[in-house]
């Protein structure tokens, strides 16, 4: 069974998923209108894209769209980071991830139980 995947996001950072065969979906590089972003997201998922990249500037704008597909089966959403400054949401969002995998927030920053 192949799996459909997509990018979408700012045009600087499509070129390189673009260049790995991924089908891209450029945002422009302003996006002020939250709908434009959410109109597109909403058509990937109902064309089964089973794993959707998305930057974190947009994914800040679809959150809710983004947690509210995080509970099911498909589309897998992956938040990467993009131009601009960063705000962790991508790390933030693969941590989620992780734990809700394994149960565990292997990405913590103290020491537990290491032996020197």
């Amino acid at each position: 069974m192949d799996v459909k995947i997509a990018a979408l996001g700012e045009k600087d950072i499509m070129l390189i998923f673009k260049a790995a065969g991924i089908d891209v979906f450029p945002l422009s590089g302003n996006i002020r209108e939250i709908d434009e972003a959410e109109k597109k997201f909403r058509q990937l998922v109902d064309s089964n894209y089973g794993i959707i990249f998305v930057t974190e500037t947009v994914a800040l704008k679809l959150d809710h769209l983004i947690r509210e597909f995080s509970e099911k089966f498909q589309p897998s959403v992956v938040v990467i980071p993009g131009p601009g400054e960063r705000n962790n949401y991508a790390v933030n969002s693969l941590r989620r991830i992780i734990i809700k995998a394994i149960g565990v927030d292997i990405m913590t920053e103290k020491e537990i139980g290491v032996i020197k």
